[in-house]
């Protein structure tokens, strides 16, 4: 078998074999770390499950709008997912390695910024994945397997909002002495994210001028293109199309939030503890 040199290897690809490598390394320690915490594992593999199944044993959701309960409650599973298990879980993630002077000691080596916030997403990420899949195959089972029109503007919700809210859980986290602090701080995004969101009240019963702001709020964007690609019925009645003309307002708002989560992760995240 023929094998190439550390020495013959082009600076770039060096460069880039160095860097998987750092990310490998940093990603495995974050997931041994998520398969030691039974708790987390726990709620990974039951929580969406068991919720699926005690709403339909319940007898909580009529036969005829099995499909429209389907679709409504995917949505929730990401929209809930993004904010407890991506955005406070990693801010409390980020804290905890910040001040047991982790973070520090990793840049002190080769391995970026980037790369560091990468790895620590990880697991939270891996968690949001077996969510909404087992989420997904639990309403199959019990309710009626929720139909994508578009699959494209579901990629797009899940993928554009991890990454918004690991940035914003990164931002948050400057703002965070302790990780029991973590409660207070991450608050007003939480609240913001869930009550705005269209999903517990839908935004056309707000006043205009509430339901113009609730557009561009962070999880706004992210229910809506869910919506769009399942084709989704809202609790007004209306069904959400899928067409570009109706999403271009909610990828406006998401691209927007992305931009605005980095400016801020960038100017607020601490990679020491304050003295």
């Amino acid at each position: 078998m023929t094998t190439i040199a550390p020495d013959l290897l082009t600076p770039g690809t060096a460069q880039r074999a160095g860097r998987v490598a750092r990310m490998a390394s940093l990603v495995r320690a974050e997931l041994l770390l998520l398969a030691r915490n039974r708790t987390t594992l726990f709620n990974a593999v039951a929580l969406a499950p068991l919720t699926v199944g005690f709403i339909a044993v319940a007898g909580l959701v009529p036969d005829s709008a099995a499909g429209a309960v389907a679709g409504m409650l995917l949505a929730a599973l990401i929209a809930l997912a993004l904010v407890l298990v991506v955005y406070y879980n990693l801010t409390t993630t980020i804290v905890a390695r910040r001040e047991e002077l982790v973070l520090k000691r990793l840049l002190t080596g080769d391995v970026s910024r980037v790369e560091i916030i990468t790895a620590y997403a990880t697991p939270a990420v891996v968690v949001l994945v077996a969510q909404i899949v087992l989420g997904a195959v639990a309403m199959a089972v019990w309710l009626e397997a929720p139909s994508v029109q578009n699959p494209l503007w579901v990629t797009i919700a899940v993928v554009g909002g991890t990454v918004l809210f690991t940035l914003l859980a990164a931002a948050s986290a400057g703002f965070t002495r302790t990780v029991e602090t973590a409660q207070l701080t991450t608050l007003p995004i939480l609240m913001a994210a869930t009550a705005l969101s269209g999903l517990a009240v839908p935004l056309h019963v707000m006043p205009d001028v509430v339901e113009a702001i609730a557009q561009w709020t962070p999880m706004y964007p992210v229910v809506a293109l869910v919506q769009h690609g399942l084709g989704a019925v809202a609790l007004d009645g209306t069904v959400a199309s899928g067409a570009l003309a109706d999403v271009v307002q909610p990828l406006a708002a998401l691209a927007l939030w992305i931009v605005l989560g980095a400016l801020a992760a960038r100017r607020w995240m601490r990679w020491e503890p304050r003295r």
